[in-house]
């Protein structure tokens, strides 16, 4: 049940980032959100690094995102077609934008384990830019359980604590 949440999460801030554009206001401690500065003096940036960065993805939740994929859900379920095809391209932006974070983590950090983990979330990030139907947010639990569990372990083990990816 936890990694099925952790997963939705995942889908739901996929979207909030986009929606957010570049002024991402992460709900956890300002902490959370990965330093722009830190990364770019050190290309080769520490598993911390990587947690802090993952974290902050994970912390962009924001109300209008919330909305749009309730709106998306509920107009799914009546049969709305066009407005889930506006929802979905509403959120598109999102997906490409969290893709593009992770993979920027992921090429940045040089601990091998957690580079595949950070490319693996981009890659469901990916995919979820792809999606035509709100009823396929589920397959993101299968192309992030991986990545997440991986970014658990490792953040735990470096002494990272993870706020918003538990």
């Amino acid at each position: 049940m936890r990694r099925t949440a952790v997963s939705v999460l995942l889908a739901v801030v996929v979207a909030g980032v986009a929606a957010c554009g570049d002024e991402v206001e992460p709900q956890a401690a300002p902490s959370a959100a990965a330093p722009a500065s830190s990364a770019a003096a050190d290309p080769v940036a520490s598993v911390p690094f990587a947690c802090e960065a993952a974290d902050g993805l994970y912390a962009t939740l924001n109300q209008q995102t919330q909305e749009h994929i309730q709106r998306g859900f509920a107009a799914e379920k009546r049969g709305d077609k066009a407005t889930v095809a506006k929802e979905l391209a509403a959120l598109e932006p999102t997906f490409l934008a969290v893709a593009a974070k992770f993979a920027e983590a992921s090429d940045r950090v040089a601990d091998a384990e957690v580079k595949v983990a950070l490319r693996d979330l981009s890659d469901a990030a990916v995919a979820g830019s792809t999606f035509t139907k709100f009823s396929e947010f589920g397959s993101m639990q299968q192309l992030t359980v991986s990545g997440e569990l991986v970014l658990i372990r490792r953040c735990r083990d470096a002494g990272y604590k993870m706020v918003n990816l538990v």
